[in-house]
């Protein structure tokens, strides 16, 4: 290809409303492949026929394009607040929503995420802020809505309980080879989700449930 065939193909790329489909796609592909440390912004330029410097107009760095992926994996109703009218029913809805994308290309891609995470500090925080926070915002809105609903008492710590499910699910995910089916998650929803929600909040302290250290008497 000359070079004035490429300038023009990236003119063209310029104005294709699908180049940053097709970019977010690539990289999709190159984390499939080769993982998230092995990938590099020059290979998703090739696989996408984008220029690097196309791709840095966009994003920054590796991190916040690859998270941007993840989010586009996810689909464009991946933020959409269930609305059932019940917290039961929300939550179902929640949870059901995060199996969409959920297959075993997936899982591997998402389990080198979390282990990239532990020695990328850029990459850990552009996916807590833009996928694992935004999903915690989803749940927390539906918390908050049960408890102006009175499903919930005000007393309850929300912020507190609203990572239990999620916790459970994540493990099962990503560390696990056991089904995440519809079975799994109700029964995640109705026998720890909801009754910790619905019980009498505590009204200790979480610190004053932590045993005292151990002091020491003179003889």
């Amino acid at each position: 290809m000359t070079p004035q065939a490429v300038v023009e193909r990236l003119r063209r790329g310029r104005r294709d409303p699908d180049r940053h489909k097709e970019i977010l796609e690539a990289t999709l592909a190159e984390l499939q492949e080769v993982g998230y440390d092995r990938m590099t912004m020059d290979a998703v330029a090739r696989r996408a026929g984008a220029s690097k410097a196309t791709l840095y107009r966009h994003w920054p760095g590796k991190p916040d394009l690859v998270v941007s992926a993840i989010n586009y994996m996810k689909g464009a109703d991946a933020d959409v607040i269930p609305d059932t009218g019940s917290l039961r029913g929300d939550l179902m809805a929640l949870l059901l929503s995060t199996q969409r994308h959920a297959g075993n290309e997936q899982l591997c891609m998402m389990r080198g995420m979390v282990s990239a995470c532990g020695h990328d500090p850029e990459l850990a925080k552009a996916f807590f802020e833009q996928i694992v926070d935004r999903k915690r915002s989803s749940a927390l809105s539906i918390l908050v809505r049960a408890q102006q609903r009175g499903e919930v008492s005000e007393q309850t710590d929300i912020h507190f309980l609203v990572d239990t499910a999620p916790a459970m699910l994540i493990f099962r995910h990503l560390l696990t080879t056991l089904p995440v089916d519809e079975a799994f998650l109700t029964r995640l929803v109705d026998d720890v989700w909801m009754p910790l929600l619905s019980s009498t909040p505590s009204s200790s302290p979480v610190s004053s449930l932590v045993a005292p250290a151990a002091t020491s008497t003179s003889p």
